[in-house]
């Protein structure tokens, strides 16, 4: 993988996805492994997918569980490269953040329901502009990057609007990170298949 290669790999749940992004950094040491899926209170189901995922890594590398200001640490922490897993929970994270600060957990899809097209473009450009942010600062410093998302557009349509807003959230970043990036991946039940 080149210095400042961008890469992008796509896969449904329980793919290999994230395996093979690892398998990406086997011979670099100074990775910062950035994991988005931070939960508040996981239960243990969650705490077993943490760990797996954690006993995987390199021990040399760095870990840091945030889903913000991934764009400051970059910039902050030249390393040879960083991996993001995964950008469909920092679009939820960031996306719940703004939501809750309007309403309350139970209240959450009947705000929804009522909010304007012009709210959710809001939350959708501030989603979008954050990407951008991450994207750019990758860029600018010379680092290589990894981003490992799900694929969401292989399923039936959603039947609320909150999980019809987040599918297309998700779809659009997806969009936008593909477009950027050097290189992107499709992983199909650990089998891998280059895309771009």
């Amino acid at each position: 993988m080149g210095k400042q290669n961008l890469t992008f790999v796509l896969g449904g749940a329980k793919s290999g996805k994230s395996e093979f992004a690892e398998s990406l950094y086997s011979r670099q040491e100074k990775v910062c492994y950035i994991a988005t899926g931070v939960v508040k209170n996981p239960d243990g189901e969650m705490q077993l997918r943490i760990k797996r995922h954690q006993e995987r890594r390199s021990a040399n590398w760095t870990t840091r569980e945030q889903y913000r200001d991934i764009a400051e640490a970059i910039e902050d922490n030249p390393l040879d490269g960083y991996l993001l897993d995964d950008a469909i929970m920092l679009v939820t994270n960031l996306f719940y953040d703004f939501v809750l600060t309007k309403t309350t957990p139970e209240r959450i899809d009947a705000y929804l329901e009522q909010t304007s097209s012009t709210e959710i473009a809001k939350i959708r450009q501030m989603i979008l502009d954050e990407w951008t942010k991450i994207l750019i600062a990758q860029k600018q410093n010379s680092q290589s990057m990894v981003i490992v998302s799900d694929e969401v557009g292989l399923g039936v349509v959603p039947a609320t609007k909150q999980t019809r807003i987040l599918r297309d959230l998700y779809g659009e970043v997806n969009q936008l990170i593909a477009k950027k990036a050097d290189d992107v991946y499709f992983v199909i039940s650990g089998l891998v298949q280059k895309i771009k």
